[in-house]
């Protein structure tokens, strides 16, 4: 029986012997993928960059192996740039000027500098400025909206950067209106309970928050400006755009003469290079996907994605020189 016995346990031993042998030297064996956390920083619901923002992260989760993106609601464009300059937030959105100024230190930024900065794409719809009041009030221009309540967004929003560049043009500053920090959506919902006097949406048209506006069936018309206040403007700011709102964008009367900025999405520098390369290629692989979660996403394409407004992000580079976009 003993003898028995130790022919048995040397048998098994031999046995898981050569399992584990085999295991070793099995090349094909599943490695495990290190899980890494990417955070997207976008603004709040009412605009855009959000809804891109939900698109790109379910890409990543979905097709980029270890990889758990997530979302955050943040202040917007300006406050974006400080997040993924300093290591915060992994990407983000924000406008082509402020992600500049950021870069290099100038304008909003001339105190803080974030040379970590780095382009992942540009071509994201221009930010369209929107101002909308009740089409029954007398406010017909920005003149008129001296000492009024207005909603002017998010603190940290594009909008605060745009609006004291408008406002010069007649002769004001900030302190000459009441202004009301919030959400799109909420700002939104403040011009319908008569709580403000107007309401400004920074996001691509059609704005999520415009067109809940239009859903309330409360007649609402746009705050424009001239032709020529905007080539005067642009002289001034080359960096924002013409953009003129089509009357059926929101069912109204009539077109709007308005400005943008274009947007452009940054990196933090430190994000691994393969990492980077392919997110990018994820994103210009399955770009469809992402232009479906919001029209103004259509405006992204691979011709479009260089930039040479900051560096680009060595991950993102690598992509585009392999598609020939870039030399």
């Amino acid at each position: 029986m003993k003898k028995n016995l130790k022919l048995t346990v040397l048998i098994s031993l031999m046995v898981l012997s050569m399992l584990a042998s085999a295991c070793a030297g099995n090349s094909e064996a599943p490695k495990s993928v290190k899980k890494q956390f990417v955070s997207i920083a976008t603004a709040s619901m009412g605009g855009s960059y959000y809804p891109i923002g939900v698109g790109m992260s379910e890409l990543f989760n979905g097709k980029v192996p270890g990889v758990e993106a997530k979302v955050e609601v943040t202040g917007g464009a300006t406050e974006n740039p400080k997040l993924v300059g300093s290591g915060e937030s992994d990407i983000g959105f924000t406008n082509a000027s402020l992600a500049f100024d950021a870069f290099s230190g100038t304008g909003l930024f001339k105190d803080n500098k974030y040379d970590k900065l780095r382009i992942m794409f540009s071509g994201v719809a221009p930010g369209t400025f929107h101002v909308a009041v009740k089409a029954d009030s007398n406010i017909n221009t920005y003149a008129d909206l001296k000492g009024k309540k207005v909603a002017v967004g998010p603190q940290g929003g594009g909008a605060l950067t745009i609006l004291p560049n408008i406002l010069e043009l007649f002769d004001m500053k900030m302190e000459d209106i009441s202004p009301s920090y919030m959400s799109f959506d909420e700002g939104v919902q403040a011009l319908t309970d008569g709580h403000v006097t107007a309401a400004i949406v920074q996001a691509p048209h059609p704005a999520p928050a415009i067109k809940t506006l239009e859903g309330t069936k409360i007649p609402f018309k746009f705050i424009e400006l001239s032709e020529q206040q905007r080539t005067e403007l642009l002289k001034k700011y080359p960096y924002y755009n013409k953009v003129k709102i089509s009357k059926e964008t929101y069912g109204l009367s009539a077109d709007a003469l308005t400005i943008g900025s274009t947007n452009v999405v940054v990196i933090n520098a430190d994000l691994d290079e393969e990492l980077v390369y392919q997110m990018t290629k994820t994103i210009f692989e399955n770009l469809e996907a992402i232009q479906k979660v919001h029209p103004s996403a259509k405006s992204i394409t691979l011709e479009d994605a260089v930039s040479d407004l900051i560096p680009m992000h060595k991950g993102a580079e690598r992509y585009y020189k392999e598609k020939g976009v870039l030399k």
